[in-house]
């Protein structure tokens, strides 16, 4: 098995995260599994745009045509099977680790696994999202390695990081 990836620390409320990057083959398959769930979010906002070319991105209200298409494009494309899919995609328990406390007091990482997340997210689904995406952020939104590639286009995707970004 590849053990090799970054690792990268998330906290969330009480609970530290450690992520690996995805090996190469597992973060193309991942790729072209959640683009078919990502897609038509972005299909959305682009069409809002059109609805709204003069938006100004600093004000919400209008920016509502955006968010009103893509949420409709994710609702007519998104289901409770596909969101499972999405997550048991990135979740997965060799690559994302919790620090757990033992009876003695140490500290430790162990494996994600259904349990786990269970005992953790129950009632608490938007931090199980939020910790996907830090996921996702990690194995797919460092453009700054892109050498192959000339800067202007590097700086391109750089920009599909900002809705992104955590304030």
């Amino acid at each position: 098995m590849w053990d090799g990836g970054k690792f990268t620390k998330f906290q969330q409320g009480d609970y530290v995260f450690s992520i690996r990057q995805f090996a190469p083959f597992k973060a193309i398959k991942v790729l072209g599994d959640l683009q078919k769930i990502i897609t038509p979010a972005l299909a959305g906002a682009l069409t809002g745009l059109q609805k709204a070319p003069e938006a100004d991105t600093n004000n919400w209200l209008s920016l509502a045509p955006v968010f009103s298409d893509a949420l409709y494009q994710i609702a007519a494309g998104l289901d409770g099977d596909k969101l499972q899919r999405a997550m048991n995609l990135l979740l997965d328990k060799n690559y994302v680790a919790v620090e757990v406390t033992a009876n003695n007091g140490t500290k430790t990482f162990t494996q994600l696994d259904e349990g786990l997340i269970n005992e953790i997210f129950t009632g608490r689904t938007f931090d199980l999202l939020a910790l996907m995406v830090e996921i996702f952020k990690i194995n797919f939104l460092d453009f700054s390695k892109l050498s192959s590639l000339p800067s202007g286009v590097r700086e391109a995707f750089g920009e599909i990081k900002l809705p992104f970004r955590v304030k």
